[in-house]
């Protein structure tokens, strides 16, 4: 299965790159960094208070109006405070690629998909002392954004298994 999207996804990369160059007069690549911040909902609200952490974007545009995307990065999420137990935040790192349409001058809607490596930490019964456990799990989100000259703050849902975060992303573009 990861090999069959991994395929697919090099596939599109590579029919977007070739269509980015016949046009000259739109930002072809857009690489941005940015700061996250995340509501937790769900389950997630359940454990956890907030989210923070940063990404890395790429978009690649297939024509004036739309654009693949990749992101990545890291998101901890603080756990709720509970009397005498040691806690520690999760993290979570997404890998999703996606689709950009503008759906204006400055105006974007946003969707992708794919993975998020998650490691959370549990009290061990009796010692006091932390356990970690590891998880992936499928992720997507759906968001709405705006260019603004290199600035590019963007509005989204992320979901994964019954829980999910709304996220703030304050990004900048190079």
């Amino acid at each position: 299965m990861k090999t069959k999207f991994t395929i697919m996804m090099l596939m599109l990369i590579a029919l977007g790159t070739t269509k980015m160059y016949a046009q000259s007069d739109y930002k072809k690549v857009r690489i941005g960094l940015g700061l996250e911040g995340a509501l937790p909902v769900g389950a997630t609200a359940n454990a956890y208070n907030v989210g923070a952490g940063a990404t890395f974007r790429v978009a690649i545009a297939l024509n004036e109006t739309s654009a693949f995307t990749g992101t990545t990065g890291v998101i901890a999420f603080i756990p709720k405070s509970m009397t005498g137990v040691n806690t520690k935040a999760q993290l979570n790192i997404p890998i999703k690629a996606g689709y950009k349409h503008m759906l204006g001058e400055t105006l974007y809607g946003l969707g992708e998909a794919g993975v998020t490596m998650a490691r959370t930490y549990i009290p061990s019964t009796g010692s006091g002392s932390l356990s970690s456990v590891s998880s992936s799990e499928f992720t997507y989100s759906v968001g709405i954004g705006a260019h603004l000259g290199g600035f590019d703050p963007s509005l989204r849902y992320e979901g994964y298994s019954g829980s999910g975060f709304i996220g703030l992303r304050v990004g900048f573009n190079f």
